[in-house]
């Protein structure tokens, strides 16, 4: 990425209650060509903002919930390994709803603080979709996430909660195992919108990359957080 790479608002969904994730609005085009998943926790001025949020989800029953940071550099978010990355702190505003799309401001200014960074690749254009439904897993204890990982155009951004089956055995998504974002392969289906998985839905899932590759798990799907195909149709959008 070049040094001069320019500022910009990068759209995040949140994601979590007991833990707060914030997930980038991507596209591809420079300089909003990438995925990231962040383990972040929310101040402000108003009072505890975590909660804030949450009453308000709580409250709402409102699923999708974004925050439009400051302009920064992404690539300030990159760090070689062990090490801080230099962007560790930023502000924004929180949003019910889409903030660029109707949404309702509830909290501004929201200081972010990222704890953790859970997941990050950049789009290339020469990547080949996989054959078979990917997504990246992450959260912490009881709240459990799927995210769809996005390869290239066109390709769509999705987000689930999801639970293990009842009685099911050998269940491995321990905190360890999602603080690094595991990539996860849903048996019989194909990467592409119409194919992704559904509120109520039973899957057998296996572990690409991040977990062990001999275990299959059984998941059900809980509710739908986000789902997003236009700003991902094309590798050329206007924001």
């Amino acid at each position: 990425m070049p040094d001069l790479e320019p500022k910009a608002t990068h759209g995040m969904v949140v994601v979590g209650e007991e833990t707060v994730y914030l997930s980038h609005m991507p596209m591809f085009m420079a300089p909003h060509a990438f995925q990231y998943l962040l383990e972040v926790t929310l101040q402000s001025a108003a009072g505890d903002a975590r909660q804030l949020y949450v009453d308000d989800r709580r409250t709402t029953g409102t699923a999708v919930y974004t925050l439009a940071p400051e302009p920064f550099r992404i690539s300030d978010l990159i760090a070689p390994e062990g090490q801080r990355p230099k962007l560790t702190s930023f502000t924004g505003t929180l949003f019910r709803g889409h903030f660029e799309r109707g949404g309702v401001e509830i909290l501004d200014p929201v200081t972010v603080e990222v704890q953790d960074i859970v997941h990050f690749h950049p789009f290339d254009h020469h990547a080949s979709r996989p054959a078979a439904l990917n997504y990246l897993a992450f959260g912490k204890g009881k709240e459990l996430f799927l995210a769809h990982r996005i390869t290239k155009a066109p390709d769509f951004d999705h987000h689930i909660a999801v639970r293990p089956v009842p009685g099911a055995t050998g269940t491995v998504l321990t905190d360890d195992l999602l603080r690094e974002g595991p990539r996860l392969e849903i048996t019989g289906r194909a990467d592409r919108p119409e194919d992704r998985l559904h509120e109520s839905d039973q899957v057998t899932v296996r572990f690409l990359e991040g977990g062990p590759a001999d275990v299959d798990l059984q998941l059900t799907v809980g509710r739908e957080i986000y789902e997003e195909e236009g700003d991902l149709a094309t590798e050329i959008h206007i924001h």
